[in-house]
Order: structure tokens, then C-alpha cells, then sequence
């Protein structure tokens, strides 16, 4: 490896670990190269369903849901000893929503870019154009329609027009066989135990970080220390959620665990449920003087 090589690699390394998070991007310990997780920014509303209507498809069910996050595209590469002057970096290329055939696409347009940046680091620009430029390029709108078939192969349909063939021959089997690509979807109940699973844990993430005002002691703080009512969109600190609800609860009101929001008829999910069984144990061991909210 040239001295040059090996400095542009490190030197586009560091640079790579200090712009993302290690959620984002993960330096491999015991080569030079590593995994980039990318995750698209969806539009607003974005529709995504899953329906078994494929002769040969065993699922028959129907899966229909609108989704702020899907689960990303990883680009796993290591670089080899002529990078960047004359090599590109040797990668595999996943996702579990994307049909293989599409994520060939995607694997071209790197060594499109490749091509473009002739001898020059390349690390960024891909994941610049992965995270910014592959709704548009595969043509992907909302509504968004996975189709399993056999085999476990995947077509997928979307309002563009563009599909992919159901079997692993004909027309498309020189576009999908390309083995920089990986599927590792199980079943379709994986696939959508998945995608609502990322979805949620990802709204989490961004409600935990973000700052929101109580309405019961009117401070701000962090979402992870509040809670959301989905269905109403009203947030309240915990502290001043327990001792609401400690005082429904020394009142009888278990059953129906309300947004404390007057004429709210948002209710507790089963997760603020369970967490409330765990307040009432708290409040009978402890047997608090009956209050007023």
C-alpha cells in the first residue's frame, strides 16, 4: 500500500467517524473499512403496505401503515490496498424493503460514482447520495407497495410504474443476481414486525431528544423524561403524569386511565398501563394519604 493510499484511508476514516453517529457509521476494528447504516428521509405521510396478491405467495394477508422511518440501507465495505488512487472500496449492499434488483441499481450508481471521483475518496459522496438521492433515483412515492412472492423473492410495485418479476427468471435475472447484494428477510411477518418495530423505536428517539413543555407545571423538559399521548399528541412530564394518576387511582378510576387534559378522551396505551400497575403497587405498599390533583 502506497504511503498516500494508506493516509487518504485513515485520514477518510476519522473524518467519516467524526461527521456521523456510531449508529451511522462503524469503523471495523480489524481492517480498513467498516458499516454504514443509512436512514432515509421519508416524506410526510409516507404509505407503506404489503399485500399478498401473488398466486404463489403464502402470505394472504394485507399490511397497510403510514411510517416516519424505515429500517436503513447498510453498506458494509473494506478498503483495498489501492484505494483510492486505483481500486474502489469492495462492498455488500442490504436492506429489507428494497427488492434486490433495486439495490443493484443502487450498486451501479456507486460505481457510477466511483468513476465521477476518479482516484478520490469516495466514503462520503456515497453516503450522501444513499441518504439523499435513492427515493428519487429508484423512483419510490408514496404509496409504497412490497410484494412478496416465491421463493422469497421480492417485487415491488410503487406508483411510478416500475416493478420487478415475481420469479427468480426471466427478463430481470441479470439485473437481480449480483452478489454485492444481500436479502435477509425471513418472512413477510419479519418484514413487518420490522418496519413498524424501527418506526416506533425511531419516533422514540426523536421525541427523547427534543424538549417539550408540561401542561400541568408549564417547564420544559426533555422528552425521555415526559410522555406523548399518541392519540391527542399531548405531552406531560412523568412526575406530574404519577401524581395525576396516583390520585385516579386512589379514587378507582383504574379502568379508565385518561389524558389528564380536561374533556380529553385520550387514554393510557398498554405500555403507560403497565406502567401505572407498577405506580399502584408503589402507592398500596406505601398507603399515601388520599390527595387532591
Amino acid at each position: 500500500m502506497a504511503r498516500e493510499d494508506k493516509e487518504a484511508q485513515e485520514d477518510e476514516l476519522l473524518a467519516l467517524a467524526s461527521i456521523y453517529s456510531e449508529d451511522e457509521f462503524k469503523r471495523s476494528e480489524t481492517a480498513p473499512g467498516g458499516e454504514i447504516c443509512v436512514c432515509l428521509d421519508l416524506p410526510p405521510n409516507f404509505s407503506v403496505a404489503i399485500k399478498g396478491d401473488c398466486a404463489s405467495n403464502e402470505y394472504m394477508g394485507s399490511f397497510e401503515s403510514i411510517v416516519s422511518f424505515l429500517p436503513p440501507i447498510i453498506l458494509n465495505f473494506e478498503l483495498p490496498p489501492g484505494y483510492p488512487s486505483t481500486d474502489p472500496p469492495a462492498f455488500t449492499l442490504s436492506c429489507k424493503w428494497l427488492s434486490p434488483s433495486q439495490l443493484v441499481l443502487l450498486c451501479q450508481r456507486l460505481d457510477d460514482l466511483w468513476e465521477e471521483y476518479a482516484g478520490e475518496v469516495v466514503l462520503f459522496a456515497w453516503m450522501q447520495f444513499l441518504k439523499e438521492g435513492t427515493l428519487e433515483y429508484l423512483k419510490i412515492n408514496s404509496p409504497y407497495e412490497i410484494q412478496v412472492c416465491e421463493f422469497g423473492s421480492q417485487c415491488i410495485k410503487n406508483n411510478s410504474g416500475i416493478s420487478d418479476s415475481c420469479s427468480a427468471t426471466g427478463p430481470a435475472e441479470a439485473v437481480i443476481w449480483d452478489k454485492r447484494v444481500i436479502q435477509d428477510v425471513e418472512s413477510v411477518t419479519t418484514l413487518i414486525d420490522c418496519i413498524l418495530d424501527f418506526n416506533e423505536a425511531q419516533q422514540k428517539k426523536c421525541f427523547d431528544s427534543k424538549s417539550y413543555m408540561c401542561n400541568i407545571c408549564f417547564l420544559e423538559k426533555l422528552g425521555s423524561e415526559c410522555t406523548h399521548f399518541k392519540d391527542c399528541q399531548h405531552v406531560y412530564c412523568n412526575a406530574c403524569l404519577k401524581d395525576y394518576y396516583t390520585v385516579q387511582i386512589q379514587d378507582g378510576q383504574v379502568q379508565a386511565l385518561n389524558c389528564p387534559e380536561p374533556k380529553c378522551s385520550s387514554v393510557a396505551t398498554p405500555a403507560q398501563k403497565s406502567w401505572l400497575r407498577k405506580t399502584w403497587r408503589r402507592t398500596r405498599m406505601c398507603s399515601p394519604q388520599k390527595s387532591s390533583f
